[in-house]
């Protein structure tokens, strides 16, 4: 504390000068004695001080990564999902059953058709099952095959580990054509017989159609 006489430097809480012998007044010396001193050990090495002074709390950096991974993955689910809804939409007016209709034959320069009803059928005995991803699945009297179909346009593949049979398809009617000539190529000698193949080679051409 200072003396207001002589402004001498005083310990605190002195009751009077010794410098000049004023008296302190009692409200400098409990006002000094009330106030700790600053202590810079405390202040450095403990963490602690007398001081008003505090050290200003900065806030934490927030990260970003967690909500930008979360909105990336966001947009590719949505991709994903838009291009699956494209495809469905483009492949639907494929898919479904196409069941056997009938057979288109033409012998002598006469065409004649047979149809599924004339043989006493009902289509369920020999069908072409298209779903996703172009898979098809080929039944005939309970047996199956499955394989991979591709439409173009009037055009149809259908292909295995054995071969590919070509066709048409009839956008109007929903049916897909086969013909003989294609079943001739696909088929092996242990599917037909020399004298089945001699049979069916009478014919100027013959063609399955199956209908959706």
């Amino acid at each position: 504390m200072i003396c207001p006489s002589c402004g001498s430097q005083l310990p605190d809480g002195t009751d009077f000068c010794p410098n000049c012998g004023s008296v302190i007044p009692a409200d400098m010396a409990n006002e000094a004695s009330a106030k700790p001193a600053f202590n810079v050990n405390d202040a450095i090495f403990n963490g602690s001080s007398n001081n008003t002074y505090s050290t200003p709390t900065v806030p934490a950096k927030s990260s970003s990564i967690g909500s930008s991974g979360t909105i990336v993955g966001i947009i590719i689910a949505v991709i994903i999902i838009a291009m699956l809804g494209i495809y469905l939409g483009m492949n639907a007016k494929y898919m479904g059953t196409y069941k056997f209709d009938s057979i288109v034959y033409t012998y002598d320069g006469q065409e004649y058709k047979y149809t599924a009803t004339d043989a006493g059928m009902t289509g369920d005995e020999f069908k072409l099952s298209v779903g996703l991803f172009n898979r098809i699945t080929v039944i005939e009297e309970g047996n199956k095959a499955t394989g991979k179909v591709k439409f173009n346009g009037d055009t149809v593949e259908i292909s295995d580990s054995q071969g590919t049979i070509k066709g048409k398809y009839d956008k109007n009617e929903k049916t897909i054509s086969i013909s003989l000539s294609e079943l001739m190529e696909y088929a092996s000698s242990s599917d037909l017989s020399a004298s089945d193949r001699q049979i069916l080679m009478m014919y100027d051409d013959i063609v399955i159609i199956f209908k959706k």
